[in-house]
């Protein structure tokens, strides 16, 4: 897999430490009009992992983080939502935080 194509596979970046949130296996990822990001998960099924970036990008090699287990994606149609927070203080909707 190419470098760039590496990097299309990542659906989240941390905000400190490196890392990442990436789709690995039988998975095409693409962008609608409205900017909403589709996955379409083949017959063999895709993982959701969290790596260190550098590391996947440059080597396409897989550091885990440590932190959160593998998530297993079974042959389907997903809609990626990126996770919010309400902030009572602010009365604001914020993205979550990594």
């Amino acid at each position: 897999m190419k470098k760039n194509e590496r990097t299309q596979r990542i659906l989240a970046r941390g905000e400190v430490s490196g890392h990442c949130h990436v789709v690995v296996g039988d998975v095409d990822i693409e962008q609608d009009a409205d900017g909403r990001i589709i996955l379409k998960v083949g017959n063999e099924g895709a993982v959701l992992k969290h790596l260190l970036e550098t590391p996947w990008v440059e080597e396409e090699k897989e550091v885990w983080t440590g932190e959160h287990k593998d998530i297993t994606l079974s042959p389907g149609v997903y809609d990626y939502v990126p996770q919010i927070n309400y902030d009572p203080i602010t009365d604001r909707i914020v993205k979550a935080i990594d």
